[in-house]
């Protein structure tokens, strides 16, 4: 457990660095997807391959995972309409997972208060709304490792 526990961390500690070097590297573009032509087009990649296979473990994620792949695998510069139609759907699954779960109620409203940062600019709405979705997942990871910690311990007491 203890393993999986850093995998996912790293997982989550790359989606949220990856724009960040690209953009202090390459500079400021319209969308993350933009990237693709760039020298950084295999960071771009491979985070979000990494990403996709994060949320592929976990259930109620499996939808997100698929459309990520998908938009990385159609580019914004080939096939622009199919890409930003993947995007889209990324964007509301995400929303969906969100609204499954059935705690931390502030990432579900900040990531439907993103939205409003994309018609003034995409790259800061997708940086956004990347940044709410590692921070509630990280939460959940660190809530989960407590449970784990307190299992092993014996001083579990399930909710009632």
């Amino acid at each position: 457990m203890i393993k999986e526990f850093y995998v996912k961390l790293t997982a989550i500690g790359l989606a949220v660095i990856s724009p960040f070097i690209m953009i202090i590297n390459n500079g400021i573009m319209g969308s993350l997807s933009q990237y693709w032509g760039t020298p950084f087009q295999p960071l771009f990649i491979t985070s979000n391959i990494i990403c996709s296979y994060f949320f592929f473990s976990l259930k109620k994620w499996r939808i997100p995972s698929f459309f990520l792949m998908l938009l990385t695998g159609f580019n914004c510069y080939q096939y622009q309409d199919l890409h930003n139609i993947f995007a889209l759907c990324f964007y509301f699954a995400c929303l969906y997972s969100l609204f499954l779960n059935r705690r931390f109620h502030i990432f579900k409203i900040l990531f439907i208060l993103s939205v409003f940062l994309y018609p003034y600019s995409i790259l800061l709405g997708e940086i956004t709304s990347i940044v709410i979705l590692c921070l509630f997942h990280l939460k959940i990871l660190i809530y989960k490792e407590k449970l784990e910690k307190r299992k092993r311990k014996g001083n579990y007491l399930p909710h009632q």
